[in-house]
């Protein structure tokens, strides 16, 4: 059985340094994420356990972990892989499909305690307020699963969701994903939809279910392929047998999505930076909580380090320039372009018009990359001081850039047109087949000598006052 709670306690024993246990009491309005400011500050990425979350002076029965996924090398190691390569790691488990298991309700750890109706009550778990003008606690590390009516297949994303009160979620569905597809679907016809939330996994069921599969396509097949085995999925408990939830999750919160009716929703602090608007938005209403006995609430920190898209987006990306462009050697989707707008391309020039090639296959490998940076192989795409000296000296404005005015991206982008954008691409390359001037080095023989080695060997480092730049 493959879970978050199996993960935390293998992970531990690997790597007993990446996993802190904070059994001080922390409020869940600010506290938690003003720590995690904190530690990303200090560029340390643990994986957190919180083990006495309070709200208003009482304590939650629950602990609450977050971070799981906020550290490259953590994923690289869950990919088996370095960080470099995380792109091509993850479009290989991309193409791999395991249909999931499902077994019976007795033998499904979140099904330990079943709360129906009125007993059901979101209050009781550690959800945090992240930030100043959030309304209240939301689910930010949660699943939303819902059933296309037409075909029967189940879609799996992250939506954020405002528990609003003990047995009603507010969630915003970006306009044009699937699930808000799926939620029109049902509307047409006159329908309320069943949904369920379902939070704390696995790391790779996560990154399975984040993928950007076609519409029609198992999210939860895809996750097998990410486990290398199938899901285990149980029936629900109110939304019927043919209702599939995954069985070792931490907590699952079924409902109904009332068709035709909005809320308010938000604002609310998003992957941006910025605090998005107030929203009419649909909403939930509970008809049961199921979870493990002692079930970890697990929380992702919007607007601080989060990889779990980046990821995707750069597999995804990976893929789609592999197609046009064999010699691709990387990509990058960095942090500094919120996780998701920026993409960074390293490619061989071997062919005239590769480059631009990248650029446009990169851009329109997701809505939401903004940007696409395309450079040479020598030029690290993961250290942004060679990224930007390269855009320094090898891009040409007149010559080397892609614009593509009123194309679809992303709604949260304060700086877009409702949902249309402009994407935008920059040649960082060495103009193709002409002289350019030779990059500065040094002897490898001088560099690696026993002298300097010495030498740098005796320096006081830890005296030393660090600078950025």
């Amino acid at each position: 059985m493959e879970g978050l709670r199996s993960f935390i306690e293998a992970y531990e024993r690997s790597c007993p340094g990446d996993v802190v246990h904070i059994k001080e009491k922390i409020d869940a309005r600010y506290e938690i994420t003003a720590l995690i400011q904190e530690i990303e500050r200090a560029n340390k990425f643990p994986i957190l356990v919180f083990d006495r979350v309070c709200s208003n002076g009482r304590k939650f029965d629950f602990k609450l972990a977050t971070l799981i996924h906020s550290s490259r090398k953590r994923i690289a190691f869950l990919l088996n892989t370095s960080p470099q390569q995380i792109g091509n790691a993850y479009n290989e488990r991309l193409q791999k499909r395991f249909p999931p298991e499902v077994v019976p309700k007795k033998a499904a750890p979140v099904k330990q305690v079943v709360r129906r109706g009125a007993e059901a009550d979101l209050t009781a778990f550690p959800a945090p307020i992240h930030h100043e003008m959030d309304p209240g606690p939301y689910i930010t590390g949660g699943f939303l699963t819902c059933y296309d009516p037409d075909t029967g297949i189940e879609n799996s994303a992250i939506h954020r969701g405002w528990i609003k009160e003990k047995d009603e979620v507010r969630v915003y569905l970006t306009p044009a994903t699937h699930n808000a597809i799926i939620l029109a679907k049902h509307e047409q016809r006159g329908q309320d939809m069943r949904a369920a939330f379902w939070i704390g996994h696995h790391p790779l069921v996560v990154l399975g279910c984040e993928a950007a599969i076609p519409f029609g396509d198992s999210h939860y097949a895809t996750a097998g392929g990410f486990l290398g085995k199938p899901l285990r999925v149980t029936p629900s408990e109110t939304l019927g047998e043919d209702f599939l939830v995954p069985a070792d999750a931490e907590v699952v919160i079924e409902g109904i999505v009332p068709h035709g009716q909005r809320r308010p929703e938000g604002p609310f602090g998003e992957y941006t930076r910025y605090s998005g608007p107030q929203k009419w938005n649909p909403f939930i209403k509970v008809t049961a909580v199921t979870h493990r006995k002692d079930a970890y609430w697990e929380s992702v920190p919007v607007g601080h380090a989060h990889w779990v898209s980046s990821v995707a987006r750069e597999g995804m990306a990976f893929e789609a320039i592999r197609r046009v462009v064999p010699t691709v050697r990387s990509v990058y989707v960095p942090m500094s372009g919120c996780g998701v707008f920026h993409l960074y391309i390293q490619i061989q020039n071997a062919v005239e018009g590769s480059a631009r090639t990248a650029l446009v296959a990169g851009l329109l490998s997701h809505y939401l990359v903004k940007h696409a940076f395309v450079f040479d192989e020598d030029v690290d795409i993961f250290d942004e001081r060679e990224v930007l000296h390269a855009l320094a000296t090898r891009f040409r404005g007149d010559k080397d850039l892609i614009v593509i005015p009123g194309i679809t991206g992303p709604a949260l982008d304060p700086s877009a047109e409702g949902i249309l954008t402009t994407k935008v691409g920059f040649d960082c390359t060495k103009p193709f087949g002409e002289p350019f001037a030779r990059t500065l080095s040094i002897p490898d023989e001088v560099r690696k000598s026993p002298k300097l080695q010495e030498i740098l060997g005796s320096l006081p480092w830890k005296e030393m006052p660090e600078e950025s730049g």
